[in-house]
């Protein structure tokens, strides 16, 4: 049988499935769950775990294979990754203010291609959303700045050819700069505006929405983090 390569990326995915309701497996359990038909010969599937220790999301001790710690981090989203699911993306929006202006950026990437909108981005997986928010501002701005609030926390939807598009959980913060000089940002053109001038722009509707009715409002949102080890959730902290 000749394995091409989404062949062998379906295998190794299903390799990495079985992780999901085990913390450890041997070559013999990893064969028998993969082997029910006899389709897969037992140099492949050794092929394939090998190649996943070379990525590093497999790791050998004694008899057994385990995700690594880095392969752990994939347990949440890895429906995403493989495409079978489709989840949200947690977006900081910034409103970076200096007196009584708001930068935006015209952009110059899709989505939202040409409209200006608040600097926004990625919140990462390590960061909170005081620290997306400010690293969005460096990122994209050279701008440092002092985190005032998160103001809002929406759920939005884009529609377009009968289904859903894009899905984002979008939280609008408020980051203050002491500076209007930016850098020149390879995602579009920076430009200062007052409340009012940014009405007649063409804008993100809901951009301007959150501008309009939130910028002066505040939430409170408490980060949650557990503690886990070999395991076992062993404490719980509010941050």
């Amino acid at each position: 049988m000749k394995y091409n390569g989404s062949l062998a990326k379906k295998e190794r995915e299903e390799i990495f499935q079985l992780f999901l309701n085990n913390n450890k497996l041997k070559f013999s359990d990893i064969e028998k769950a993969l082997n029910k038909d006899n389709t897969i010969r037992s140099n492949m599937i050794a092929y394939h775990i090998e190649k996943m220790q070379e990525d590093g999301l497999l790791e050998k001790k004694g008899f057994y294979y385990y995700l690594t710690k880095n392969a752990e981090r994939c347990i949440p989203v890895f429906p995403h990754i493989i495409g079978t699911e489709m989840s949200p993306l947690p977006v900081a929006l910034v409103a970076i203010t200096n007196s009584n202006h708001i930068l935006l950026i015209k952009r110059n990437k899709r989505p939202y291609k040409g409209y200006w909108s608040l600097i926004g981005g990625k919140i990462l997986l390590e960061e909170n959303i005081e620290e997306a928010s400010l690293r969005l501002v460096k990122q994209k701005t050279g701008l440092e700045g002092s985190f005032i609030s998160t103001n809002a926390v929406m759920h939005e939807h884009v529609e377009g050819d009968n289904m859903i598009k894009h899905s984002f959980m979008l939280f609008f913060t408020k980051v203050q700069v002491d500076t209007i000089t930016c850098k020149k940002s390879e995602h579009g053109e920076l430009q200062w505006f007052s409340p009012e001038e940014i009405a007649s722009l063409n804008i993100i509707p809901s951009d301007l929405w959150l501008i309009n009715h939130k910028l002066s409002r505040t939430v409170e949102i408490k980060q949650i983090v557990l503690y886990e080890h070999k395991g076992n959730l062993e404490r719980f902290n509010l941050v």
